[in-house]
C-alpha cells in the first residue's frame, strides 16, 4: 500500500475543464492517483484550509505540500513521474514549446470558448453559479457573457484553425506520434466547448481536428480512485511539508526565504495567501502557513500569472 504522504491527490470537480487537462496528463502518465471532489462554487471549506485562501480548482495536494494552478502541477507531475514525459521524446526545446502551447490555450483559446459555452447554456447554470463567477472576475458581469459571443466565436474558429494547422501532417498529436502537454493543453478548452452543440460545430468542420480530440479523449483520465475530503485534510495534517529546495540567488525584487509575502493571481479571483516564503525560482514560489487544525502547509505557485508581494512593500 502507498504511503498516504507521498499520494497523487487532485482536488477537483468533473466538470472542470483545467482539471481536465491535469486528468490527461495523469492518464498518459499512468500513474494511481486519488480524487477529491470540491465544490464547483465558493464556500469551499475543505479547500481553503489547504491552500489558505486559494479557490481555483484543481488543486494538487501530496501529502502537506499543495500545489496550485495548473502550469506548476503539471511541472510537479514531470518531476515525480518524469516518464512517459509530457515533452515528447526528451528533446531539446519540446518543453518550452509545450509551455508556451499551454498558455496560448489557457489565455487565448479557453477565453474565447468561456462566452460560446455560456451563450448556450448559461440560461441553465444556477444563480448562484452566476453570482459566484461574477465575484471572481471583477466588472464582468457572468449573467451577459452571452452577449461577448458573436466577436468570441470569431475568435475561436481563428484560434481552433491554429490547432488544425498543427496537425496537417502525419502525426497523431500536436508535436508528433506522442502525447504531451500541449495536446492536454488545447484540449481542455474544446472538451469544455462541448458543453454547447452549435458552437462545438467549430471542431466538427476540421476533421484533423475532430479525430485528434477523438485520441485525447479515448485516453481516459487513468488510476483514478475516490478520496474523501475529510481523508485529505486528515493526510495533510499527519504529514510534513518536503524540506524546500534551495531559492534562486537571482531573484528580481530581492525574494529571500523568511520574508512574509502575499501570493495572488493577476487576472481573477484575488483571494490572497500570505505565509513565510520557503522557497522563490523561476518557475515555482511557495510560502509555509500555519492552519489552527492542520498545522503546518507549504502552498507552491507558478510564476506567470501570479504576483509576490512582500510585506511591507
Amino acid at each position: 500500500m502507498a504511503n498516504p504522504s507521498s499520494e497523487l491527490i487532485l482536488h477537483h470537480y468533473d466538470t472542470s475543464p483545467f482539471s481536465e487537462k491535469v486528468r490527461k496528463v495523469l492518464a498518459h502518465k499512468g500513474v494511481p492517483w486519488r480524487a477529491v471532489e470540491q465544490p464547483p462554487i465558493m464556500p469551499k471549506p475543505d479547500l481553503v484550509p489547504l491552500t489558505g485562501g486559494y479557490r481555483r480548482i484543481p488543486v494538487l495536494q501530496v501529502g502537506a505540500d499543495v500545489y496550485c494552478d495548473t502550469q506548476l502541477i503539471v511541472r510537479v507531475l514531470e518531476r515525480l513521474h518524469p516518464t512517459p514525459s509530457i515533452y515528447p521524446h526528451g528533446e531539446a526545446g519540446t518543453e518550452g514549446t509545450c509551455h508556451v502551447w499551454n498558455l496560448w490555450a489557457d489565455r487565448l483559446l479557453f477565453l474565447a470558448v468561456v462566452p460560446l459555452v455560456f451563450a448556450e447554456i448559461g440560461q441553465f447554470m444556477p444563480k448562484e453559479f452566476i453570482a459566484d463567477r461574477t465575484k471572481m472576475v471583477p466588472g464582468r458581469d457572468f449573467g451577459a457573457m452571452g452577449q461577448l459571443a458573436p466577436a468570441a466565436r470569431e475568435q475561436a474558429r481563428a484560434l481552433i484553425a491554429t490547432i488544425d494547422a498543427q496537425l496537417a501532417g502525419d502525426e497523431s498529436f500536436l508535436l508528433g506520434d506522442n502525447f504531451s502537454l500541449a495536446d492536454a493543453a488545447c484540449y481542455h478548452p474544446l472538451w469544455f466547448l462541448r458543453l454547447a452543440p452549435e458552437a462545438s460545430a467549430l471542431t466538427r468542420e476540421l476533421p484533423r481536428v475532430a479525430a485528434w480530440m477523438d485520441r485525447v479523449h479515448a485516453m481516459g483520465e487513468g488510476q483514478r480512485s475516490p478520496l474523501g475530503a475529510s481523508e485529505a485534510l486528515e493526510i495533510a495534517r499527519q504529514a510534513t511539508p518536503a524540506a524546500p529546495a534551495p531559492s534562486d540567488p537571482h531573484e528580481p525584487n530581492g525574494l529571500v526565504p523568511g520574508m512574509r509575502v502575499s501570493i495572488v493571481p493577476d487576472d481573477y479571483a484575488f483571494d490572497p495567501v500570505v505565509g513565510e516564503l520557503t522557497h522563490a525560482s523561476v518557475h515555482e514560489v511557495s510560502v509555509k502557513r500555519i492552519d489552527p487544525k492542520l498545522g503546518e502547509i507549504a502552498v507552491h505557485f507558478p510564476r506567470i500569472g501570479f504576483r509576490v508581494v512582500a510585506e511591507g512593500a
